[in-house]
């Protein structure tokens, strides 16, 4: 029945001579969690083996460094010394044991490192000495002969990658690596053989992928990823990467294609690196891979936003890839194979592009995971819990992200769940921010929670309220408290003297503003900027006062930069570094946190008040002192986002 109606996705394709089991793939992207040292771990083979567990058709691991410059970042994974190879051997073996594919990834990222180990500015290298602009790097132009030497490291390091037991090889020419860098007229001002002309400014990868060709020998899978266009004014142009491909494609030299978009050189282009909703729609590369499968012969790969088996099968179906790249939607959902081939595409957890803990991980330093299933990432540790000694009654108080993780983990290692939500719908805080303009897609936690409470067998009640006397009268081995949190609000006396609302009751459009309007934001998260846009929409004339540097400061990298390019196309006016003194009348009086020095706004009809929540302890204090097991989770501990309180009901559950 499945195959039937994903006849496309769940075939078997060839790349070169290998041949996949499907055509879903998990493609490499950056995790965090190899050593410190570059080398894979067991906590990386973990991850990468759940999903060859549940059938991906192959797995491409994280861009490997080649050489002393190429990484990104010093703790890189590494293909640059013998020492590497059994970490790779480790890998392919497990990955093999499962019945799946590996390829490695190659990188030399020129001048997009981030850093250097010593944390001191890094030295980069690049086609030539063009400022990157996001991080501020003036790279060095590569000599003739420093560029033979990388040449002849990426073969190298596919040599050991091979002799580790991979299937293929991948060269991440993509989103502004030393490939892409070679490639766009924007960046390459060379005038000797590897500048100038579209035909010289491919020469660098033709002369990669003839090293690593005549390295690797026939029988090794051999692939190219490039991005399709960086979506910048200043970058790659697509007719510039469609040429590229074009040429590879008649090289003879590889086996396959693979496209992608964006750059991390500029804040536009690196949007789109892992789009956020806000910035994209399911499969927006489709488009790219229509217009670049009409020049290509070779098999053409695509990852850009499939979150869902239907968007890929339809892309593959319709002639415009050969196979679909789902990364985000395997972070999501190990499993997301076994229930496409299962025919259980209900029971899909599907990704809501929100970039929290998956690339918004990587961006502070951390190790990937996911803010609708945190054992993702921790395939050893919280992911690997099973049934409870002894079943327990287990109430959980509260039907948002929190406790409906809670309640579902918990009923899935044995207890009896009873999830009781005082509203007459489960979602909490979820519900409002599924509310924000461009973030309709935040509401699918609340689908896919919903569904996994159904799947666990939880009893819900809707309603109903949790009190000391029905946790008695229940006869409850243990309480969950999820009771979440309210709107906090500055001391009556700041703001009695003007019209205040709160940016809640304005994302959920129940306050009445005035034409002009200030919010006055100290979270610097979604709440602020989501008032403004709701606000701006609806005609008003709208400033947003925030504490922060920015707007949206506290969100996911690149949500915040899409964030502030559609509160600039809104004309909303930001007043940053301000804090919320007073208001009386028509004037709100702000302090500048930096100068200590008044910020006066006159002429405000509303105040809008976005300064967070206040944690509901009311049930804490009400069953202080009933010797019952108990445990708090989520905002009615301290409010924060919903990745805390996913997290904090799957570690509860754990511990009951």
């Amino acid at each position: 029945m499945t195959q039937s109606q994903f006849p496309h996705l769940l075939s078997p394709i060839k790349l070169g001579k290998v041949e996949l089991r499907n055509r879903i793939i998990f493609p490499a992207h950056e995790t965090l969690l190899q050593s410190d040292d570059g080398l894979l771990n067991d906590a990386y083979i973990a991850y990468q083996v759940a999903r060859t567990r549940a059938g991906a058709g192959l797995n491409i691991l994280t861009a490997a460094s080649i050489d002393d410059f190429s990484f990104t970042q010093p703790s890189q994974p590494r293909l640059d010394s013998d020492e590497t190879i059994p970490g790779y051997r480790a890998m392919a073996d497990a990955i093999h044991a499962e019945g799946g594919k590996v390829f490695a990834q190659l990188l030399h990222a020129g001048r997009e490192m981030y850093s250097a180990a010593d944390g001191s500015a890094p030295l980069t290298f690049s086609s030539s000495d063009t400022y990157a602009e996001r991080f501020h790097i003036r790279p060095r132009a590569l000599t003739i002969s420093e560029i033979r030497k990388i040449v002849e490291a990426y073969g190298a390091a596919a040599a050991r990658a091979v002799e580790a037991g991979v299937d293929g090889i991948e060269i991440c020419g993509n989103q502004g690596n030393l490939p892409a860098q070679f490639l766009a007229a924007t960046i390459n001002s060379r005038t000797d053989e590897y500048g100038g002309s579209l035909a010289n400014r491919c020469r660098f990868i033709l002369e990669v992928a003839q090293s690593v060709r005549s390295t690797i020998g026939p029988d090794i899978a051999f692939g190219f990823r490039l991005s399709a266009a960086d979506l910048d004014n200043d970058g790659l142009e697509e007719e510039e990467s469609l040429e590229a491909l074009a040429r590879l494609d008649a090289s003879g030299l590889v086996d396959y294609l693979h496209i992608v978009l964006g750059t991390p050189s500029t804040r536009a282009g690196a949007m789109h690196i892992v789009a956020p909703m806000e910035a994209a729609e399911t499969g927006y590369v489709v488009p790219f891979a229509e217009r670049a499968k009409k020049r290509l012969k070779l098999p053409l790969v695509a990852t850009g936003r499939f979150n869902t088996p239907q968007s890929a099968e339809l892309a593959i179906a319709n002639g415009f890839m050969d196979a679909a790249g789902m990364t985000r939607a395997m972070i999501c959902d190990p499993r997301f194979v076994s229930k496409v081939r299962e025919g259980r595409i209900d029971d899909i957890r599907a990704c809501i592009a929100c970039d929290q803990a998956c690339i918004g991980h990587f961006q502070r330093g951390y190790s990937v995971s996911c803010i609708q299933f945190p054992e993702s990432g921790r395939e050893l540790t919280l992911g690997a819990y099973g049934k409870a000694d002894r079943a327990k009654k287990v109430i959980v108080a509260g039907g948002g992200p929190a406790g409906m993780k809670a309640a579902s983990v918990a009923a899935m290692r044995g207890h009896h769940v009873i999830l009781c939500e005082a509203s007459g719908q489960l979602g909490g805080q979820a519900i409002l921010a599924s509310k924000v303009s461009g973030r309709a897609e935040f509401g699918g936690i609340v689908t896919n929670l919903a569904r996994e409470v159904e799947l666990a067998g939880v009893t819900v009640r809707l309603k109903q309220k949790v009190t000391k006397e029905l946790i008695e009268s229940e006869g409850a081995d243990a309480v969950v408290l999820a009771t979440g949190s309210t709107p906090r609000l500055p001391s009556p006396e700041r703001i009695e003297g003007i019209k205040h609302v709160t940016a809640h009751d304005v994302i959920a459009g129940t306050a009445k503003v005035g034409q002009s309007v200030l919010i006055a934001d100290i979270t610097c998260d979604w709440a602020g900027v989501g008032a403004a846009l709701q606000l701006s929409q609806n005609g008003h004339d709208v400033t947003i006062a925030v504490v922060g540097i920015q707007p949206g400061e506290t969100m996911p990298t690149y949500v915040r930069d899409k964030s502030a390019a559609r509160l600039f196309e809104a004309g909303v006016k930001i007043i940053n570094y301000a804090r919320l003194y007073g208001a009386d009348g028509n004037t709100v009086y702000l302090e500048h946190v930096a100068a200590l020095k008044p910020i006066v706004v006159e002429g405000v009809d509303t105040l809008v008040i976005c300064h967070g929540g206040e944690a509901d302890r009311r049930l804490e204090r009400e069953i202080e002192g009933l010797p019952i097991e108990r445990h708090i989770v989520g905002d009615c501990l301290t409010p924060r986002t919903a990745e805390e309180a996913v997290l904090e009901g799957l570690k509860a559950a754990i511990a009951l």
